[in-house]
């Protein structure tokens, strides 16, 4: 009986045997894949999907380093030595204000008591000294040029040199040749300064036929002072003239009409104009000018027999005037176009304060002046209105002596 039941169990072992291996050689074969740590099956039948690209994490931006002050990446270029000479300069004013410059400036005028007309034109190349901000120094330049100052009764041509360290002081010089046309009632010329030249006395000089042509040399001399404290300004121009007219043999002096004097042959006259002007927007000026011309006589001026003496000056005239200037832009071709009325009474002459006229007829002049660069530069930095801003001292005063 035991060994029946050993046998049963050997027949059921073997059976069950051969049955589990034909279950497993049936089976596909497993695939195997690895999907994190643990070994799972894949299924055959399912579409292969590609793993997805996992985005690298963005590297942090390293901390910068805390400094008191930025720096910059790159190390800044080397300034020039305009800027480290002046450097509040700012690009603006180094546009409209270039080192180089051709300038023109032109005066067109006309006066009475005495009567006369002018042109004065001045063709220059201007060197900038400073090229710096502030208004006292803006301006500071050396000119040189070519003058013409023509009238309907002479002309003066010849070369002229300026000098303005500062914006209120200016210094110049200008030779002229003088050619007088002969006409006009001029030149007239005397053998004494005591001898009489009013407005009548050269009217009946010319009836006679005693002006007549010439020419000379003329040399000029000129300084001026300006000051400014917000809208009321103060200028001083002077003007000294050295003259060597040929003249009539035996006359020591002739007639300047220019200054309205008789002044000495190789001789030295003077003029001083002073002006108080008080400014407004907008270009309009208000002036109050007073004039001062003197000839200084030497005693080879007199006859042998006349004392040394001073018949005709100074001269003195005072009253006001108004200037307008359109508009102000530095570096165009036409730039500052401006219209001027003066009208001044006779406070001191030998015949225009009742001997030949009357000291109720003023000196009238009025005329119109501009200026600008020959070779145009680009403009910048202007007030509303097309008015740039910069120092009121330049807005041209009214002119000197009109003939």
């Amino acid at each position: 009986m035991a060994r029946r039941r050993v046998l049963v169990c050997c027949v059921g072992l073997v059976l069950g045997s051969l049955a589990g291996a034909t279950t497993v050689a049936a089976a596909p074969p497993a695939v195997r894949e690895y999907d994190g740590p643990a070994e799972v099956g894949a299924d055959p039948d399912a579409v292969a999907i590609e793993p997805a690209a996992v985005a690298e994490p963005e590297p942090e931006p390293e901390p910068e380093p805390e400094l008191a002050h930025e720096v910059d990446p790159e190390p800044a270029a080397r300034p020039s030595v305009d800027e480290m000479i002046a450097p509040e300069v700012e690009p603006a004013e180094k546009a409209w204000m270039p080192r180089h410059r051709l300038i023109y400036r032109n005066l067109v005028a006309g006066r009475i008591n005495p009567r006369g007309a002018v042109n004065d034109l001045t063709l220059g190349y201007r060197l900038q000294i400073l090229r710096r901000t502030p208004p006292l120094f803006r301006d500071s330049y050396a000119m040189l040029g070519a003058h013409a100052f023509v009238t309907p009764a002479f002309v003066r041509v010849g070369p002229t040199v300026e000098f303005q360290p500062v914006a209120v002081l200016n210094v110049g010089a200008t030779y002229d040749v003088v050619g007088a046309f002969g006409n006009f009632k001029q030149v007239q010329s005397f053998a004494t300064p005591t001898d009489r030249w009013g407005p009548d006395d050269l009217k009946r000089n010319g009836e006679a036929g005693d002006n007549y042509r010439t020419w000379g040399h003329l040399v000029t001399l000129s300084a001026m002072l300006q000051f400014k404290y917000k809208r009321v300004a103060l200028r001083t121009a002077t003007r000294g003239h050295w003259s060597r007219m040929r003249l009539r043999d035996g006359d020591r002096v002739y007639y300047d009409a220019a200054l309205d004097l008789l002044v000495p042959n190789d001789g030295w006259s003077i003029i001083n104009e002073t002006d108080l002007l008080y400014m407004f927007d907008r270009g309009l000026r208000l002036v109050v000018r007073h004039s001062v011309s003197h000839a200084f006589y030497r005693r080879r001026d007199f006859l042998p027999a006349e004392p040394v003496s001073q018949p005709n000056g100074p001269t003195s005239r005072l009253g006001p005037a108004v200037t307008y200037t359109f508009f102000d832009r530095p570096g165009a071709r036409f730039n500052r176009p401006t219209v001027f009325l003066l009208s001044q009474w006779w406070l001191r002459h030998r015949f225009r304060t009742g001997e030949q006229s009357s000291a109720g007829i003023p000196y009238l002049a009025v005329g119109f002046s501009f200026e600008g660069d020959i070779v145009p530069h680009r403009k910048v930095e202007r007030r509303r209105g097309g008015r740039r801003r910069g120092t009121d001292l330049e807005t041209p005063a009214p002119p000197g002596p009109v003939p």
